[in-house]
C-alpha cells in the first residue's frame, strides 16, 4: 500500500537549496555534511539527523530512528570507497528523512534500491537527491545549451559528483530540448525519463526490449563501451529522427545508458 506523502521531494530539496544558497557558502559540489549541520541541526528544524560511518555487508546505507524520538542517524557503508556513491547515498537517505520519516522507523538501501527509479518511495528519495545535488539554476547556466550525449552526461556527473543516472534524471527535468534517457540491462529496459518537449517514445516502459535497429540494440549486442552520437531514423519515435549514444556502466551490474536527442 502506498501512503500519501505531503512532503514533496522537489519542494523539500528546493527549500534546502535556498537555505544553502542564501545562508551557506553556496558552493558546488554540495557539502552535504555542512548543509545538515547548518540547515537542520542548528536551525531549529523539528527533526535531528546526523551521519555516521559503519561497515555493512550488502547495504549502501540506511536511515534509522534513535530511541523512538525524532532523532535519526544516516549510516553509510564505510567499506564503499567510491565517493560519488557515498554522496548520493547520503543525499538519498536525507531524502527519506525529509520526506518519509513519518512512515517508518528504518530505511535500508542497497545498490538496487539506489538505482530504483520506478517505485514510489525510492523514486522520491532519488528525486530529492538529484534536485538537491544539482540545482536548476546552475544546470541551466552551465549546461542549458549542451547537446545531449554521453559526454554531457559524464560532464554533469563530474561537475556535481553525482551518479550518471541521477544526473540524467535531473537534466531531463529542466531541459528545453526533446531528449530521453533509457536505462537497460541485457537488452531490457529498466526505467526511462524524458523532457517535457520529447515526443512519444515507443520503447520506454520497464520490461520492453531495446528496439531492433536502434543503436542501443546494436551497441548492446557488440558490447562496445562508449560511442559517439549516431543517427537513428524513426526507431524510437514514429515521426521523429534522433541521435543516440551509449555508455556501459563500469559498476559490474551491466547497466547500459542511452542518451537520445530528437529532431
Amino acid at each position: 500500500m502506498t501512503i500519501k506523502n505531503d512532503r514533496s521531494p522537489k519542494r523539500e530539496a528546493i527549500r534546502l537549496t535556498k537555505m544553502w544558497q542564501e545562508f551557506g557558502p553556496n558552493t558546488y559540489p554540495l557539502d552535504i555534511d555542512a548543509l545538515i549541520e547548518g540547515a537542520i541541526q542548528t536551525s531549529g528544524y523539528s527533526g535531528f539527523v546526523e551521519t555516521k560511518m559503519q561497515p555493512f555487508e550488502s547495504l549502501e546505507g540506511c536511515l534509522v530512528r534513535v530511541n523512538g524520538e525524532d532523532r535519526w542517524n544516516i549510516l553509510l557503508n564505510q567499506n564503499i570507497k567510491n565517493g560519488r556513491r557515498l554522496r548520493f547515498t547520503q543525499a538519498h537517505e536525507l531524502g527519506h528523512f525529509m520526506c518519509h520519516r513519518d512512515q517508518q522507523d528504518c530505511f535500508e538501501d542497497d545498490i538496487n534500491t539506489l538505482n530504483e527509479f520506478s517505485q514510489d518511495i525510492e523514486l522520491e528519495a532519488n528525486i530529492f537527491a538529484s534536485w538537491l545535488l544539482m540545482p536548476a539554476d546552475i544546470l541551466r547556466n552551465e549546461f542549458g545549451s549542451a547537446d545531449w550525449h554521453v559526454q554531457t552526461l559524464c560532464d554533469l556527473g563530474n561537475r556535481f559528483e553525482c551518479s550518471l543516472q541521477a544526473s540524467a534524471l535531473r537534466f531531463a527535468s529542466i531541459s528545453q530540448k526533446p531528449i530521453a534517457f533509457i536505462v537497460s540491462r541485457d537488452g531490457i529496459i529498466l526505467w526511462a525519463t524524458k523532457s517535457k518537449s520529447a515526443p512519444y517514445v515507443k520503447a520506454f516502459v520497464f520490461g520492453q526490449v531495446l528496439p531492433y535497429g536502434s543503436q542501443a540494440r546494436k551497441m548492446y549486442e557488440n558490447r562496445m563501451l562508449l560511442s559517439d552520437r549516431m543517427a537513428s531514423k524513426h526507431i524510437w519515435s514514429d515521426y521523429h529522427d534522433c541521435e543516440e549514444s551509449q555508455y556501459f556502466d563500469e559498476s559490474g551490474l551491466g547497466y547500459q545508458y542511452t542518451c537520445i536527442e530528437f529532431f
